[in-house]
């Protein structure tokens, strides 16, 4: 765990918070690789370039949403928090899924081909959510279960890990910080994962949207798994089952469109349809 950053430059010494500055390089980032893998893919740029920033745009403005949705006492005792400007108190898919939607919106009106930007932005998200969670692990936020599994992690006494055992009664009275599962670093290495897999589709021509959708199936039944393993916020109001349904519901989508492409007809069809 490490909230803050330091860099010392000569004689002076700057500060940074660790979790803003990962979303921030997590933004730059997945922007610079997306329009990188643009490049070589053959797409107009320019085009490219605004419909991607429109979706990092849209993405903390949808992160924001669903965790109003889905805190809506916090947000009602302090309406204020929805408009803030920090970087914290955010939904990771309520981002992708506005993020989604505005792509989608900005291919129709750009004239993108939707399936092959999908595929193209794909290796950059992936790498974006490893960088997300890197900064959850350095704030100990995001944090998992008690485990007895050798590469749990031992937060720092006074961290959120160790509030929340307190207030369960572990450790009480040596103050000793049990182990957690790690759950923001498995889920960057989810992240990489899904990254490498789009990149292993593309390289093999993979049909257009066939590394986007296998790459949703693979985070969404990743985070179903995940789910279980990370302590839930304090502050949700939504029921027990509304996020392992929601990780589901994407999962079961994304495999079935994948799989409804890739039966004999489909194949058959684009076969067809290939210049000769």
């Amino acid at each position: 765990m490490q909230p803050v950053l330091t860099i010392i430059l000569g004689d002076r010494l700057f500060a940074f918070a660790s979790y803003s500055t990962l979303m921030y390089l997590a933004a730059a980032v997945g922007l610079s690789l997306g329009l990188l893998m643009a490049a070589r893919r053959g797409l107009p740029l320019w085009r490219v370039a605004i419909c991607a920033l429109l979706m990092v745009l849209a993405t903390p403005i949808g992160a924001r949403l669903l965790d109003a949705t889905t805190k809506t006492e916090f947000y009602a005792k302090d309406p204020g928090q929805l408009l803030a400007l920090h970087v914290y108190g955010f939904s990771f898919f309520g981002g992708m899924l506005l993020a989604l939607l505005v792509g989608w919106a900005s291919c129709r009106v750009l004239r993108l081909d939707v399936r092959r930007m999908a595929d193209t932005l794909t290796p950059a998200l992936g790498v974006s959510i490893a960088l997300m969670r890197v900064g959850c692990f350095l704030a100990g936020c995001s944090f998992g279960e008690q485990t007895d599994l050798p590469w749990g992690v031992v937060f720092p006494r006074g961290s959120d890990a160790h509030i929340y055992q307190l207030t369960r009664g572990v450790g009480l009275f040596f103050l000793q910080v049990q182990p957690v599962h790690p759950t923001q670093l498995y889920e960057a290495a989810a992240g990489i994962l899904a990254a490498a897999l789009a990149m292993w589709l593309l390289r093999r021509n993979a049909p257009d949207g066939t590394a986007f959708l296998a790459a949703c199936a693979w985070f969404a039944a990743f985070r179903e798994l995940n789910h279980f393993l990370r302590v839930p916020g304090s502050a949700l109001t939504t029921p027990d089952w509304f996020y392992p349904g929601l990780y589901a519901a994407i999962f079961a989508f994304s495999l079935g469109i994948l799989l409804l492409r890739h039966t004999p007809a489909a194949l058959t069809s684009r076969s067809q349809t290939l210049p000769l």
